[in-house]
């Protein structure tokens, strides 16, 4: 038998202590950073979720009781903070639902950064409960629009409600311009009511009045349709801000979910005015009639579609995606004279559902999306270098089996380790909460298990809840086309 020397005996044992403590840490660290995402934590159509500022990306979802939470990630540390409750969501309901039917998922937080560091959220409304008031934009619903600011710039532990935005609102996307405006788009009301848009030019400490962009109102050709929208707003290049949307021929009196054409305008945030895409001036608020004559990209007929994401490429002209049945994809480009016929984003093995895309320049775009195929979900790349004449598929950023991923725009200003934020959905649970995924070009951002473990014992509690019938409501609610996002 060889005997070490006691220096070298030392340094090897030394040595396999330091892979076993490593071995151990690696094999405790997890690949979400929270399991407390509640029901419909997040979605495209409240954004951005997520903006990445100063080195450290922060995140917001709805979390137990639909309330809304935020964690923040340190770029250089590779520490997660939080996540911690933000506010109160009034649309929220105690105890822990089990019924996916009794889930609103309009609160959903949108998150932005100002320019001073200071972390804002806008949550909690579907449209606004009746006791508010009278809702001049459209019809009430319920909630109540909530603004929160964080107490100190960069600082997610302590937040304070500002009462500054109109209590009305739903759909909460924020557009922040170079000079540091912020301006607040949302739907006014239920689903007939306006679009509009609040401006800050203070750090959203104070807001000008509500400004009606798509205007809801009575079909001109039915009487029992109300023409109402699904928008979806951006940053265009310079002082511009983007538009793509669809149109939604509302039941009236009830709802149906049924959505059609394809649209797209801008705005000059110099003056205010809107333009379609050959620069011809629009009225605001913006009408069917006028919208089908001056914006209108596809007339889709009785085909159903659904918004997507819009971006501009450095020479101002705007790429958008589409959703179409059967969770096809469809990519829309305008050349500076014409837009192209659109191209389906996928392969006959299955297509994206929801995502968001980079353009790297005119012909090249990089489109992130979630896609189901054989049981195994997975969030990655779909990529075209001909201007989206075809798109082959690229790596996926995370692949799990028995799950669905939900996702959100791409983190503002994004880090590549983190591009976007995401939500697991096993379908084999028989609870509403789902592990919370940072995802970036080398993966999901990793953090302790008994840091990203948050329910504690709040399962088990839910295991006592009496049993009725938690996916039935979900199941009507799937088969009327109004899961999600609707109405």
């Amino acid at each position: 038998m060889t005997i070490l020397p006691a220096s070298t005996a030392r340094r090897f044992f030394a040595l396999l202590s330091a892979l076993c403590l490593y071995g151990a840490c690696a094999a405790a660290n997890v690949d979400y950073f929270t399991d407390n995402g509640y029901g419909n934590p997040l979605s495209t159509m409240q954004h951005p979720a997520a903006e990445h500022f100063n080195g450290v990306t922060y995140v917001a979802y709805s979390g137990p009781h639909e309330d809304p939470y935020v964690a923040a990630y340190v770029h250089a540390t590779g520490q997660w903070l939080g996540p911690v409750q933000a506010g109160v969501n009034p649309m929220g309901k105690s105890p822990d639902q089990i019924d996916p039917g009794e889930l609103d998922n309009h609160g959903r937080p949108a998150l932005v950064v100002d320019r001073q560091g200071y972390i804002h959220l806008v949550f909690g409304g579907h449209g606004g409960d009746p006791g508010l008031g009278q809702n001049k934009f459209g019809t009430p619903g319920k909630g109540r629009f909530i603004h929160v600011v964080s107490a100190k710039p960069g600082d997610i532990s302590a937040w304070k409600t500002l009462d500054n935005v109109s209590p009305f609102g739903t759909y909460s996307q924020w557009v922040k311009l170079a000079n540091g405006d912020l301006y607040l788009f949302y739907r006014h009301g239920s689903h007939r009511s306006d679009w509009v848009y609040q401006k800050s030019t203070d750090h959203g400490r104070t807001f000008a009045p509500q400004v009606s962009v798509l205007k809801h109102k009575v079909s001109a050709d039915k009487l029992t349709v109300h023409d109402t929208w699904y928008a979806w707003f951006e940053n265009g290049r310079d002082d511009t801000i983007s538009a793509s949307y669809v149109y939604h021929p509302c039941a009236n009196p009830g709802h149906n979910a049924h959505r059609n054409n394809t649209y797209y305008m801008r705005m000059d945030c110099r003056d205010g005015s809107w333009t379609n895409v050959q620069g011809e001036r629009l009225a605001l608020p913006v009408t069917k009639e006028a919208a089908d004559r001056l914006t209108l990209i596809q007339a889709t007929g009785k085909e159903k579609s659904n918004h997507g994401t819009c971006h501009v490429d450095a020479e101002g002209r705007p790429h958008i995606f589409f959703r179409f049945p059967h969770g096809e994809v469809r990519y829309f480009r305008w050349d500076g004279k014409a837009w192209l016929p659109p191209t389906k984003v996928a392969d006959a093995r299955g297509g994206g559902h929801d995502g968001d895309f980079l353009i790297d320049s005119p012909l090249r775009v990089r489109m992130l999306l979630d896609k189901n195929e054989a049981g195994v979900g997975s969030v990655g790349w779909w990529n075209t270098a001909d201007g989206g004449r075809t798109w082959t598929r690229g790596p996926d950023l995370i692949t799990l089996p028995d799950t669905g991923f939900e996702t959100t725009a791409l983190v503002r200003n994004a880090h590549p380790d983190a591009r976007m934020l995401v939500a697991g959905k096993n379908a084999n649970q028989e609870h509403l909460y789902h592990r919370m995924y940072l995802i970036g070009d080398r993966g999901p951002l990793s953090r302790p298990a008994a840091e990203a473990s948050q329910l504690g014992d709040r399962l088990e509690l839910i295991k006592a809840l009496p049993k009725g019938s938690p996916k039935r409501d979900a199941k009507r609610k799937k088969r009327a086309g109004l899961a999600n996002d609707e109405p």
